[in-house]
């Protein structure tokens, strides 16, 4: 299929109103103004519709950079290619991991889009893109309006318009508090109903308990290790009864001993390495052996799930695999294919979260925008900057990943990472911080924030699913033209609330507040914008502000 570029009115346009007292009772002066009125109707429609890129000699179609536009789009991956565009590259979107959150689309802040249902290969030289087709076809690019979200909605509707798929309460209106660290394998039934008792006792939130791996049979089936969890069936009710649902993570890991190991390795299910043997690796379970798959192995998987569903009372699952996706990352094609099945398992779950990207843009699934599961302070940076980019792509229900490791052990690191992960669309806490007394205090008053705009997040998520309007917003998307294109550190959460999360060890943070009046959420002032300030955050909160109209 070859590459599509629409035009449109301005979308979510509303008509003008009529004149006050504008009667016209003159049939030629009527007939005068609606004459002119066509003309000017055919004129835009004229204006619209006409390419603006011109074809190459040898058939790419190039872009002259208008002033002051800015362009998005093709991948999210800020290490080598910063959105909106800056620096000059050429790239070719099928080249991309299937890792990253990729799209053949590029989206511009003066409402124009590209689009392609194949790959597109694309130079950028500071001044014009160069821009074709994987197959050869023609590039069209047109006008959709004169912003980026204008540009954002027109493709989005017109090419992979976005289907009403649910949004439950489990993602979007709770925290999911991930119960896990060093010592996963040690927990037991008890230890979980202590962790939910815990939370509640320091005034957290309910939420969703995220049991790690490790909950179940060592031979890698999702069933529950009857020895660690006795009578699961009984735990879920009773955590039920505190008002957490629970989540259990998949990995397709088993351990790399006993009779599961043996048997999985007789019967051909093992990663295998160079040297015919199978790839072990050290995870937190200990020494770890990887599973193949294979449509059968699938289907295997989604039945277990379902019975955990059904007979146990299990939420969701959380399916990570970030440790197969390093073993296979020198193979693209492999890791496609391991990846597309891993993936398919989330078609028929309601809650549902990836460690990985890979889906389908306003898709029904959650996925992460941790790069790695070791967290710096420019890991924690780039994942901010990962979660805005992610939004303008289309890809709408981000989070941090599981089972974060923090550098040196950083407490302030812990804590600025749990509330840039309270503060995106799906919130999955990181267990590390509930082991630092004073930074978890600070964090429980975060999430009493969030918990109070759970049904805001809700509604953000049911609208998208019928609008494709992003729950975290870049804040050009939602100022248009008033010089936030590069900003690259602040979002909205839909119209209401702009968020500057910490992500430094500095003890200021510097917000740039747009035109209007902001409502500081910790003191009540009241903020004229357009203005840059400096907030001292060596108190550990987290600079928010309310859009308020007077």
């Amino acid at each position: 299929m070859g590459v599509l570029l629409q035009k449109s009115t301005t979308f979510g346009a509303q008509s003008s109103p009529k004149p006050s007292g504008a009667i016209i009772n003159n049939p030629q002066a009527k007939c005068k103004t609606m004459k002119i009125r066509s003309l000017v109707i055919l004129a835009t429609t004229l204006l619209l519709s006409t390419a603006v890129g011109a074809n190459n000699n040898d058939g790419a179609t190039k872009v002259k950079v208008q002033n002051g536009e800015k362009w998005w789009g093709l991948v999210v991956e800020p290490s080598s290619l910063t959105l909106p565009f800056e620096r000059a590259f050429a790239v070719a979107t099928e080249d991309f991991s299937p890792t990253l959150y990729k799209a053949n689309m590029l989206l511009s802040n003066r409402g124009r889009y590209v689009w392609s249902a194949s790959p597109l290969r694309v130079g950028f030289d500071g001044k014009s893109l160069t821009i074709d087709s994987a197959d050869g076809s023609k590039v069209e690019v047109q006008k959709s309006g004169r912003t980026l979200r204008e540009a954002y909605l027109m493709c989005c509707h017109r090419n992979f318009p976005p289907k009403a798929v649910e949004a439950t309460a489990t993602l979007f209106q709770k925290p999911i508090y991930e119960f896990g660290g060093e010592d996963a394998m040690l927990y037991n039934q008890q230890s979980v109903i202590d962790f939910a008792t815990m939370l509640l006792h320091r005034g957290a939130p309910s939420g969703t308990i995220l049991l790690p791996m490790g909950w179940n049979s060592t031979s890698g089936d999702f069933v529950f290790d009857h020895e660690a969890y006795p009578n699961p069936k009984a735990m879920i009710d009773s955590l039920h009864s505190k008002g957490m649902e629970v989540m259990l993570t998949i990995t397709p890991y088993v351990m790399a001993a006993g009779r599961g190991y043996r048997q999985n390795l007789k019967d051909g299910n093992l990663m295998l390495g160079s040297n015919n043997q199978p790839v072990v690796f050290q995870s937190r379970m200990g020494y770890t052996a990887c599973r193949t798959l294979s449509p059968e192995a699938i289907a295997t998987i989604e039945q277990q799930l379902l019975t955990l569903t059904e007979q146990v009372g299990i939420d969701g699952f959380y399916f990570d695999c970030l440790d197969a996706v390093a073993l296979l990352k020198d193979d693209k094609a492999q890791l496609t294919d391991y990846l597309t099945l891993w993936n398919s398992l989330g078609k028929n779950i309601d809650v549902a979260i990836f460690s990985t990207p890979m889906g389908q843009q306003l898709g029904s699934t959650a996925s992460s925008v941790s790069a790695s599961r070791h967290y710096t302070w420019a890991t924690l940076a780039e994942s901010l900057e990962r979660a805005i980019d992610a939004s303008v792509l289309g890809f709408t229900r981000t989070s941090l990943a599981a089972d974060l490791d923090f550098h040196g052990g950083d407490q302030n690191l812990a804590l600025r990472t749990a509330q840039l992960a309270a503060l995106l669309p799906v919130a999955i806490i990181p267990y590390s911080v509930w082991n630092i007394p004073s930074k978890a205090d600070e964090l429980c008053c975060l999430l009493a924030w969030r918990a109070e705009n759970g049904a805001y997040y809700l509604a953000l998520a049911e609208q998208s699913a019928t609008s494709a309007e992003p729950i975290l917003r870049h804040l050009e998307y939602q100022f248009p033209r008033t010089g936030f294109s590069n900003c690259r550190d602040e979002f909205m959460i839909g119209t209401k609330w702009l968020v500057a999360p910490v992500v430094d060890n500095s003890g200021v943070r510097m917000v740039r507040l747009p035109k209007g009046r902001w409502k500081e959420l910790d003191s009540g002032r009241i903020i004229k914008g357009p203005r840059v300030i400096d907030v001292n955050v060596t108190d550990g909160k987290v600079p928010i502000y309310e859009k308020v109209d007077k």
